[in-house]
């Protein structure tokens, strides 16, 4: 194996830096730079991974080309908190039809008798503007405003709309509220008011019966994971079960974050329906450091630190938040051991792009919902080495030239500016 490795490194070498790589060229080339990415690269298995990475290059008119190396298994993984990029851009979908405006506001009743309903009681406590509630969603993973949205979208609109947009494989059925799954599931009646406080539109209750949904979900014993579990202060030994749960595969993970950076690659029928500046308020969620956000709340940098939800690129090194040198339009998801992240990473000093999605499971010790993850021994470091590797083993642009003279790219500084 490893005389087979050596031999397609020196392939890649003599193929030269702009020639396209095949995927083994491309595999092989990302050994022998870090010790601890060719530990996990070695265990692939052991971890979980998968990954997919999206080269772009462009043309002297400045028109993508996109080269996919796919590693993704098809093995489920729990993707937490990537299922709010759908969810948040499901929401913007549904104001720009309604035509109401980023300061509009949600008061959302607890109709819903399962769970924990504080999201619904915190939105009629105040007026919260929905871009904070959707910038803390996106940029700092906010799970409240995750199940407010959730429930304002509603479940069966929400997966309706991503297999209308070609994301076949998404079954996104469950808030994080603590209700039962696999069960019919309720979201609570809420208004929707314009900023100066006039009621624009309202939404009952909703009950989806579960056998308008199950059977997307049927069980199947490769979703019981782990040795153990940790439960009520003790550990059984048996497996985690996640069946009914969350189900988020990471070619659709990367499919929904292609469509939101270039949309103009996909049909008209595979596109979201967001105009342009709700375009432009996802990417910028997106792209956030804490210390940009809104919410001032977020910028202590000792609680908050920039790099504090951004593993590819940037990872354990603070200081590259602050370099200038990297911009990452990203998402990520961290629970029960598995880290899943998506981004889309510009490295303006090197004048290259690429989108990058990845997922790993990080549990040593074989225990579920013990807490005992390692997330920043293993899964950060990793991910930052791994996606400074396939920074610097892609092929360079085709076209050479400051990258700020792209339109794509001024567009991009737009967002960051």
């Amino acid at each position: 194996m490893k005389k087979g490795i050596i031999t397609l490194y020196c392939l890649f070498q003599l193929a030269g830096l702009n020639a396209q790589l095949s995927k083994d060229v491309f595999y092989a080339s990302l050994f022998g730079k870090d010790s601890l990415v060719d530990y996990v690269l070695k265990h692939r298995n052991e971890f979980r991974l998968q990954f997919i990475v999206t080269d772009i290059q462009r043309d002297e008119n400045g028109k993508e080309e996109f080269i996919n190396y796919d590693f993704t298994t098809g093995e489920y993984f729990y993707p937490a908190s990537m299922v709010k990029l759908p969810t948040a851009i499901a929401m913007m979908e549904i104001m720009d039809s309604l035509n109401v405006p980023m300061n509009s506001f949600l008061k959302m009743n607890s109709d819903v008798p399962c769970g924990n309903n504080s999201f619904a009681n915190l939105s009629r406590k105040k007026n919260i503007p929905i871009s904070l509630a959707m910038e803390d969603m996106l940029s700092i993973s906010n799970n409240q405003y995750y199940s407010m949205f959730f429930h304002a979208v509603s479940p069966e609109v929400l997966n309706r709309k991503l297999l209308t947009a070609g994301i076949l494989n998404t079954k996104i059925y469950s808030s994080f509220s603590g209700c039962y799954r696999g069960k019919n599931v309720e979201t609570n009646s809420y208004k929707l008011f314009l900023p100066d406080g006039t009621l624009k539109f309202s939404k009952a209750k909703i009950v989806l019966d579960s056998s308008k949904y199950m059977d997307r979900l049927p069980y199947t014993s490769q979703k019981l994971i782990g040795k153990y579990v940790f439960d009520n202060g003790a550990k059984i030994e048996k497996p985690f079960d996640f069946n009914y749960n969350l189900d988020f595969p990471l070619i659709d993970i990367h499919g929904t974050l292609f469509r939101l950076v270039f949309p103009s690659h996909f049909i008209d029928s595979e596109r979201f329906k967001l105009s342009l500046d709700s375009r432009k308020f996802l990417l910028k969620c997106m792209a956030n450091f804490p210390s940009e956000m809104s919410n001032k709340a977020y910028h202590n940098p000792t609680a908050f630190p920039n790099n504090y939800f951004k593993y590819t690129i940037i990872g354990d090194n603070a200081k590259l938040s602050e370099s200038g040198k990297y911009r990452t339009f990203s998402k990520i998801g961290i629970s029960y051991g598995f880290v899943t992240e998506s981004a889309y990473i510009v490295d303006f000093e090197n004048k290259k792009d690429f989108l990058f999605s990845v997922s790993m499971y990080v549990n040593q010790d074989g225990v579920v919902n013990d807490g005992a993850y390692e997330y920043n021994k293993i899964a950060r470091p990793f991910i930052a080495s791994f996606t400074r590797i396939i920074q610097s083993v892609l092929p360079k642009p085709i076209v050479e030239g400051e990258i700020n003279t792209n339109e794509y790219f001024k567009f991009l500084n737009e967002l960051i500016e």
